[in-house]
Formats: structure tokens, C-alpha cells, sequence
């Protein structure tokens, strides 16, 4: 008995016909009948009852298309186990960090062009320190870039040894006040800090990091609370600052990135922001981690330059 034979029977069944079964499988109608006798010898019962009015199924038939219905749905859900493990997965957390956003467009195109990542599925998910360790032991994701002030500290750092993830810094970034190159205080020559407390300050909603240890920059002295304005992603925050006079706070970005999208970037003296990558303990450097790290690092070379 072969698995097509099963699968010719059900289409027999579900079509109430040899012909059209037949044509759903690119066959001829008696090549589909020899094979459905032959599997009624080998099973040694009529399966079928063939008449000039079509067919219809015995009881014994009745019977045999209920267990046949079984055994597809197992090799069906046996072949998708397999063709999961052919699709390689490699996916990035991003925490709104428009350097990784790059760096995951050109593992796109990378992907394009090389026949060994082809057989990758990638995904970039917007998350945070927390949430990213999740996505990290959930295995949906393989590395988190992370910006923040305290990943050393020893508290997360334990957390990280606990859930079996390991840290690495990547650079000190300095920071920067963002604001719109029309803004009141963008070619302010007696630029303060505390100037910027009679403006709106925009942040990221992180409701879901909202209970965690983890420092938000609301906390910089300067900000005034009662004037914050709270979006979800990167390009909401850059178009709000860009359009109005509110201002935001982040590492620095390429210049080009300030030219297109009309931000002025003034450096906030001794300021910085730790810039890492979380991933799974002991686990080997897969091809898109090598390619997308080195597409992140050229992204983030101007800090050096």
C-alpha cells in the first residue's frame, strides 16, 4: 500500500468520481482504476463498487476512508515538521534603533543574492531589554540589539546567566537631543538643556516593559512630565519631532539619517547610552548573525569615524 494510492482513494471519495479524480492527478482514468484494484487486492476487499451509474464505496470502503483520512492528516503533519526544519529561521529584536532597521535591509538583499540564505525566513521584531530575553528563550528570535544605560547591571546580567543568554557590549554611544531643524531652539547660540522643559518631550509607550527594572530617558532632568507625548515605533517618533516643536532623546544616528528626515541632532555633554547584543549561550554564529552584525557594524561606523 503507497501513500498515493490513499490520497487517489480520497479524491475518488471527495469527487465521487475516477475521472475527475483522475484529472485532479494528471492521470489517466484507467491508470487511476488499475491502481485503486490493485490496492483492493492488497488490502483483499472491494473498496469501490463500480457501476454505469459511477461508483460508490462498500461498508468495508465506508470504513477504509476513515482510517485513510487519519493516516493523511499524520503524513501531512509529519511532512510540515520537515518542511519546518528546511525553513532556517533567523530572527533580529530591534529596539527602534534605525542603524538595525538598516542593517536588516541589507540581510534582505543579501538573502536575495546568496543561495545559502534562501532557505531563511527572516523577521525583525520591535521590542525591548525584557521582552527581547523572551523572544530570545522562545527561540523566535536569535539576537537582541539592545540601547540602553544599565545592561551591566548585575541584576540583568544575572537574569540573562539564569535564562542561559550572554551579553555583549557593543559601543558607548553619545546622545543627543533630536529636534526639527525649524524648531525654536535649533540654532539657539545659548542652547540649554533646560530650555527644552517648555516643550513636549516624545518617548515610546513600552506597556509591556512598564513594571521593569529597566531605566526609560523620561528619568533625564530636563524633561518635563507633564509634557510627554508616547508613540510605539521609530518612524511615528521621528515624524512627530520633524513636524512640531517637540523633541526627542537617543543615541546618535548617521548624519545622513538627520539630512533626510530634517532632524537637528545637539550632543547632550557626557551623556551615553550602552549599545549591545543579547543572544543564546554557546549556540554557533549562523550565517544571517554574521552578515547582519557586520551590515550593523558598517551602519554604526560613523560613531568611530
Amino acid at each position: 500500500m503507497k501513500i498515493e494510492q490513499i490520497r487517489y482513494v480520497l479524491e475518488i471519495y471527495k469527487t465521487g468520481s475516477i475521472s475527475k479524480a483522475a484529472q485532479k492527478f494528471y492521470m489517466s482514468r484507467p491508470n487511476m482504476s488499475n491502481s485503486v484494484r490493485n490496492l483492493e487486492n492488497e488490502v483483499g476487499f472491494e473498496i469501490l463498487e463500480r457501476s454505469v451509474d459511477g461508483v460508490k464505496f462498500t461498508k468495508k470502503g465506508q470504513a477504509f476512508i476513515r482510517h485513510c483520512m487519519n493516516i493523511i492528516k499524520e503524513v501531512d503533519e509529519i511532512q510540515e515538521l520537515a518542511e519546518e526544519k528546511a525553513r532556517l529561521q533567523f530572527g533580529v529584536v530591534n529596539p527602534n534603533c534605525p542603524p538595525a532597521e538598516e542593517a536588516f535591509i541589507k540581510l534582505c538583499r543579501a538573502m536575495e543574492a546568496k543561495e545559502e540564505l534562501s532557505r531563511y525566513q527572516l523577521s525583525m521584531y520591535r521590542e525591548y531589554q525584557y521582552e527581547s530575553m523572551v523572544l530570545l528563550n522562545r527561540r523566535k528570535a536569535d539576537i537582541a540589539i539592545t540601547v540602553s544605560k544599565d545592561l551591566s547591571a548585575p541584576s540583568l546580567l544575572r537574569e540573562m546567566s539564569e535564562r542561559g543568554l550572554e551579553y555583549k557590549k557593543l559601543w558607548d554611544a553619545p546622545c543627543n537631543v533630536n529636534l526639527s531643524v525649524n524648531h525654536p531652539l535649533a540654532d539657539d547660540p545659548d542652547f540649554r538643556l533646560q530650555k527644552l522643559r517648555n516643550y513636549p518631550f516624545v518617548e515610546y509607550a513600552i506597556e509591556s516593559d512598564r513594571g521593569s527594572p529597566y531605566n526609560r530617558i523620561s528619568n533625564v532632568s530636563f524633561v518635563n512630565l507633564a509634557k510627554v507625548a508616547r508613540v510605539d515605533s521609530g518612524n511615528m517618533r521621528t515624524r512627530v519631532i520633524a513636524a512640531t516643536n517637540a523633541y526627542g532623546v537617543g543615541i546618535a544616528q548617521p548624519p545622513a539619517w538627520a539630512k533626510a528626515n530634517g532632524i537637528r541632532c545637539i550632543p547632550i555633554p557626557g551623556f551615553t547610552m550602552e549599545v549591545g547584543v543579547i543572544r543564546r549561550a554557546g549556540e554557533p554564529e549562523s550565517e544571517p548573525e554574521r552578515l547582519f552584525m557586520e551590515f550593523f557594524r558598517e551602519e554604526m561606523r560613523f560613531l568611530v569615524e
